[in-house]
């Protein structure tokens, strides 16, 4: 029987090491990989929409969903598989006179960010709400990507009342804001760089950031999940079993992966079992778990928060975004 074959995407990620360089397979299924750098992935998934299978921004398919003219556009449906954790906002950069110490001292502060409606920044609003009481509304916000970077259609024309969101209108604008002095704060991404600058200094000295989230953790029992894995449906109506092969080879590739780092971990560290007993404390067992069951919570607060800002028009049925020929998960 010939193979079906597919089109990949995914930017570098240990946990799809173990599909890309063959160690798991998918019977009857043949993938071509391409890799690249998030943002520049991300754009090119909703402007040219190539291919079948691939790790797509959390907020921006929520978006895609809440659209109609996107959702017919774009036939996505999604795997209940996350393999990248919302952490890339704890590279945090302040101005050296902004007067923040930690993330306690954001109220009444002015903000950059790549795209307000990006999953990082989201989740960064979610832990600022949940761990100090800060609220949307009491920060004001600067989009640093200009208008033909940013992944947002339309995003922000209607906000949350409160919302205050100015927009970069040339690329650069956010890191030279921030050395300036014109941005009290910003974490960069693709299109949207932050700058090392004798005015500029790190938000979080060693372990600091890693603290944050584990106290996140400790309050909700979440860990924020950045990325989810998208398929063409069509590709699902011609193969209606395709989509649990998938689900099944991005756990065996993910365990695989957890296999590997306890092997080569020996390589650097001392005490191997105490560092992810450290780890496990704290976040689990299984950093990065599959499935809707473990899921579920931390997926409708991250809709219910998109919600509360004006990103969504309403409340999705978490059921509803993701491929139901996997049955539960």
């Amino acid at each position: 029987m010939e193979k079906v074959k597919l089109k990949g995407a995914f930017s570098p990620n240990p946990r799809i090491e173990p599909l890309l360089d063959g160690t798991i397979q998918i019977p009857g299924v043949e993938i071509t990989w391409q890799s690249g750098r998030t943002g520049e992935l991300h754009l090119r998934h909703l402007t040219e929409n190539s291919c079948d299978i691939f790790e797509f921004s959390l907020s921006n398919f929520m978006i895609v969903r809440d659209h109609p003219s996107e959702r017919e556009r774009l036939r996505w449906t999604a795997l209940p598989v996350f393999l990248s954790k919302a952490f890339m906002w704890l590279d945090f950069s302040v101005h050296v006179d902004s007067g923040i110490a930690s993330l306690a001292d954001l109220r009444g502060k002015r903000v950059g960010v790549p795209d307000y409606h990006m999953t990082a920044a989201i989740w960064m609003r979610i832990v600022l709400r949940e761990l100090y009481g800060i609220r949307p509304v009491d920060i004001e916000w600067f989009n640093g990507r200009h208008p033909g970077l940013s992944h947002g259609r339309d995003v922000g024309t209607a906000l949350a009342s409160g919302i205050r969101l100015t927009h970069a209108k040339q690329a650069g604008e956010i890191g030279e804001k921030l050395c300036r002095g014109e941005l009290d704060a910003a974490f960069g991404g693709t299109g949207a760089a932050v700058n090392k600058a004798s005015s500029v200094r790190p938000l979080f000295g060693p372990g600091e950031a890693a603290q944050v989230m584990a106290e996140f953790r400790r309050k909700t029992g979440m860990t924020p999940t950045n990325h989810v894995v998208i398929v063409q449906r069509d590709v699902i109506d011609r193969h209606p079993e395709i989509a649990l092969q998938l689900y099944r080879a991005f756990e065996m590739s993910k365990c695989e992966a957890y296999e590997r780092a306890r092997r080569f971990a020996a390589g650097y560290l001392f005490f191997v079992e105490d560092a992810f007993a450290k780890q496990a404390a704290v976040f689990g067992d299984d950093p990065f778990p599959s499935g809707l069951t473990a899921n579920r919570g931390m997926l409708a607060t991250f809709a219910r928060a998109s919600c509360d800002e004006g990103l969504l028009s309403a409340m999705p049925d978490i059921d509803a975004l993701f491929c139901g020929t996997i049955g539960p998960t």
